[in-house]
């Protein structure tokens, strides 16, 4: 048997300790991980289509899809299709963009006690990230 350790189990069980820690510290203003996570990147483009946002965050389109229809319902995310248009262009409403901003303490506590725990290391683990991403 192969004892090699798999590289792709460990960072799905990391991502997974990861986004435990995000979600406890993202309750309190009824957001996950995520949620904050595509929000926060729509609130950064140009009213994209869902495929523009799931490029700009890694998701299939129907996965996003579901991320996005509860903050659709709660009125923090507007999916409106424009005239002359075809297919809906995406925007985080005013009470979005004060949900994010109810949440950024909680995310900064939460990236404050990860950044505590990589100290030293972890601008060299964003930058292997971001290049394993580029390459595989």
């Amino acid at each position: 048997m192969d004892t090699t350790p798999c590289i792709c189990g460990r960072l799905r069980r990391t991502s997974r300790a990861l986004t435990r820690l995000y979600d406890e510290a993202l309750a309190p203003v009824g957001l996950t991980v995520t949620q904050f996570s595509v929000t926060r990147t729509l609130s950064r483009l140009d009213r994209p289509t869902l495929t523009e946002l799931a490029d700009a965050t890694a998701h299939e389109k129907s996965a996003l899809w579901r991320i996005l229809q509860p903050l659709v319902k709660k009125g923090w995310i507007d999916a409106a299709s424009p005239k002359g248009e075809r297919g809906q262009r995406l925007s985080v409403t005013p009470s979005g963009l004060e949900k994010l901003n109810d949440a950024m303490p909680h995310w900064r506590a939460a990236q404050a006690r990860v950044s505590e725990t990589l100290g030293d290391r972890e601008a060299a683990l964003i930058a292997l990230l971001r290049e394993v991403e580029a390459h595989v």
